[in-house]
């Protein structure tokens, strides 16, 4: 039934379109019913689309087959169970590995290229939350820049984003030819973007000429040392791997990377269970040094000292929305070396003046200190019985496995699944019909298929529109009879990767790391970038990086196929 007409529609074609974007509503934003005390629903990212599932096999619109053929992508050669275990796998070793180091906003991007958007959205978006708090610095331009570069180097490598892999699997295209493509476009739009966030945000208010960091020793922050050089190691032994065999037919992705998320997770556990013990460190935010203290180390560094907050400033100041240094707070910015011995009551006066600095600087570690306690008591409180068991005795594990989105898994397999119902009751057929209109050229397949999948990861999400989208380019109605040119093809697939990821470039809905975005600046406190600020923002960045994007994807393919 996939290639019938748009006359051959019946009414099981109009409820499964329909359960299709009511299910997305819901995955944008989120429902909670409570019936009673003890019993709630919750219709959300995992339970909306497993849900129109049921309704759909309830009303007959699609067959316990359509589930088999969507699960195991037996008519796309898409394997989205494949795809699940790429995705977990990774975030297995990245997730771990990004727990026992701190990135600075310098490293955003590297790993924003050899690990996934998603997990640089998790991880960077709490690290630069803190970071800006404790360095007194509005957050908006930093966030933006963090989103910003993660989703452009998401187009990197092949599993830069689950998008990505989707595409490729669907088209057969390997690691290697998949990172030929990418790179160029990857590393010139990330030129442009720095260049256009610096515009944009050249206020001193949203970046500082000068940024006082927290007076702290790097190495303080690590957990595990080793077992950060261990993953990171590890996870370039896979990209290794990965690429090596590219070249070999028949080796799908996962089964390269299951085994090195496996490697991983046994040293983990090994950690918690026996290296631990042997390196026990009591976890504490860096307390900055009195200058007392300094001068009792021989530091002849810079001092700065900074001012005293009010009460009402630090209660004030918890609201990360608003810096600190936007209310009148003072603070001293002349860099001053250690002199010879002062004076007695400069003595005095210094030692009261950094322990007033010291307790102020106390009471808000306290209150962070407080608010991870929180956290932590409810993450454990939500934990099931049977499991805090493993929290007793694998913490580090047991952390990282309680902090993977495992929402992403029923939401992508029953998109996988809604988008085949779309295609048995002739959806599929009907879009890749419109779509056909922008095969004329390569350079309007290019713009044409990039504009309309950036549109369409708004309305749709950028992972549904990914599988919705190969379905109609893959669908015979697209040539509409015809070979089209090997050029135009391959513009139509590089213009739906470019979209993938840059659709997540201009709405907090755009796709699942915008989602995830959202609820982690809500979580630490920031509401400078709600909905329509991070529109605002993006209506200015998107249109220069999109059309950069498709400019060097067009001289590529000239490069390849015409010159």
């Amino acid at each position: 039934m996939d290639s019938i007409a748009a006359t051959d529609l019946d009414a099981h074609s109009w409820v499964a379109l329909a359960i299709f974007l009511f299910a997305l509503v819901f995955v944008i934003r989120p429902v909670h019913v409570r019936i009673n005390k003890h019993i709630s629903l919750h219709f959300n990212l995992a339970t909306a689309p497993p849900l129109g599932l049921v309704v759909l096999l309830a009303s007959q619109t699609i067959h316990w087959q359509t589930i088999a053929d969507g699960f195991l992508g037996t008519n796309v050669g898409v394997e989205p169970y494949a795809i699940m275990l790429l995705f977990y796998s990774l975030l297995d070793r990245l997730t771990f590995a990004f727990r026992l180091i701190q990135l600075d906003s310098s490293n955003i991007v590297l790993f924003g290229g050899l690990a996934s958007n998603d997990v640089v959205v998790l991880t960077g978006t709490a690290f630069l939350s803190y970071f800006t708090r404790v360095s007194d610095i509005q957050p908006t331009a930093f966030l933006m820049s963090e989103f910003t570069s993660a989703n452009i180097a998401s187009m990197a490598i092949y599993i830069g984003n689950p998008t990505n892999v989707v595409v490729s699997e669907a088209f057969n295209i390997n690691f290697v030819t998949y990172s030929a493509w990418m790179l160029l476009p990857t590393f010139i739009c990330l030129g442009i973007a720095y260049i256009a966030l610096r515009v944009v945000f050249h206020n001193p208010k949203y970046v500082p000429r000068v940024i006082y960091p927290p007076d702290a020793e790097p190495k303080s922050v690590l957990i595990d040392p080793k077992g950060a050089v261990f993953g990171l190691v590890l996870l370039g032994t896979c990209l290794a791997t990965l690429i090596g065999t590219s070249f070999v037919h028949g080796v799908s992705v996962w089964m390269v990377t299951l085994p090195f998320a496996i490697i991983m997770l046994l040293r983990d556990i090994w950690y918690d269970l026996y290296g631990s013990k042997h390196q026990v460190k009591e976890l504490k935010r860096p307390q900055p040094m009195t200058a007392p203290q300094r001068a009792d180390t021989g530091d002849q560094s810079t001092v700065i000292e900074l001012g005293v907050l009010s009460l009402q400033d630090q209660d004030e100041g918890d609201d990360l929305g608003t810096p600190i240094r936007n209310r009148n707070t003072t603070a001293s910015t002349t860099p001053t070396t250690q002199p010879s011995p002062p004076a007695a009551d400069s003595v005095i006066d210094t030692a009261t003046t950094n322990t007033t600095d010291h307790e102020a600087t106390m009471k808000n570690s306290n209150e962070d200190k407080d608010d991870d306690d929180g956290d932590a008591k409810d993450m454990l409180k939500r934990t099931p019985r049977w499991s805090r068991f493993f929290w007793r005795h694998v913490p580090g594990v047991s952390s990282v496995i309680a902090r993977m989105p495992w929402t992403i898994l029923p939401f992508a397999l029953s998109m996988f699944v809604l988008v085949e119902g779309l295609s048995e009751v002739g959806w599929i057929a009907i879009f890749a019909k419109g779509l056909h209109v922008v095969t004329i050229h390569y350079v309007a397949t290019v713009f044409g298929v990039m504009g309309i999948s950036i549109l369409a990861c708004q309305l749709l999400n950028n992972l549904p529109m990914t599988i919705l989208f190969t379905r109609i380019l893959q669908h015979p109605s697209f040539n509409q009879g015809e070979q089209l040119p090997e050029v135009v093809v391959q513009a139509a697939v590089l213009g739906l990767v470019v979209g993938s990821n840059l659709g997540a470039c201009l709405t907090l809905v755009g796709s699942l790391a915008g989602i995830m975005f959202e609820h982690i600046l809500k979580t630490k406190g920031i509401f400078t970038l709600g909905y329509f600020q991070f529109l605002k923002w993006n209506l200015i960045l998107l249109p220069i990086i999109a059309a950069a994007a498709a400019s060097v994807v067009i001289g590529e393919l000239w490069f390849i196929y015409l010159r």
